[in-house]
């Protein structure tokens, strides 16, 4: 009889097998992609209430322009305001800081776009105008409705351009 044929190795039981280590993994891969989910659609509900109150906050800062200046602000004064992350001033009065949409860097579609119209003026040392639009883009459904194209005016927010 050959001795090493009848060899056997003792029973361990003080580790893990391959297989139960390998359930283990593909639960925690399962609860993680569960988990990126979930993060994904906060990040999207976030971006949307941020556009929803810089658009608060845009309606607010022009009426004070308007009732400064007699009228709402240039384009050219905005585009500068909003590139540089400055404020949209008024007789010397800081007014408004121009917001950027939080999914601008990169993503053309997500843009702040702002046209004045309407009749033109003289006021806060420069033209003004008597109307105003800011387009902007939703991601997902809001209290507004669902995802698409809305406009700020000095109307409120709608679906339909104002001019």
């Amino acid at each position: 009889m050959n001795p090493i044929s009848n060899f056997q190795f003792p029973i361990s039981k003080r580790g893990f097998t391959l297989i139960e280590l390998l359930v283990v993994v593909a639960i925690i891969g399962l609860l993680l992609s569960v988990i990126m989910v979930a993060l994904g659609n906060a990040r999207l509900k976030s971006r949307d209430a941020r556009r929803l109150s810089d658009m608060q906050q845009v309606k607010s800062g022009m009426d004070i322009y308007y009732s400064l200046g007699s009228g709402y602000v240039d384009a050219a004064s905005w585009t500068t305001a909003q590139s540089s992350g400055s404020t949209l001033s008024c007789s010397g009065t800081e007014v408004l800081k121009v917001p950027q949409d939080p999914l601008n860097i990169g993503n053309p579609a997500f843009v702040y776009t702002y046209t004045p119209g309407g009749n033109t003026t003289t006021g806060c040392g420069g033209t003004v105008y008597s109307n105003f639009k800011v387009q902007f883009q939703t991601e997902g459904p809001t209290s507004l409705g669902p995802p698409t194209t809305y406009y700020l005016s000095p109307a409120g927010i709608t679906t339909t351009p104002p001019f």
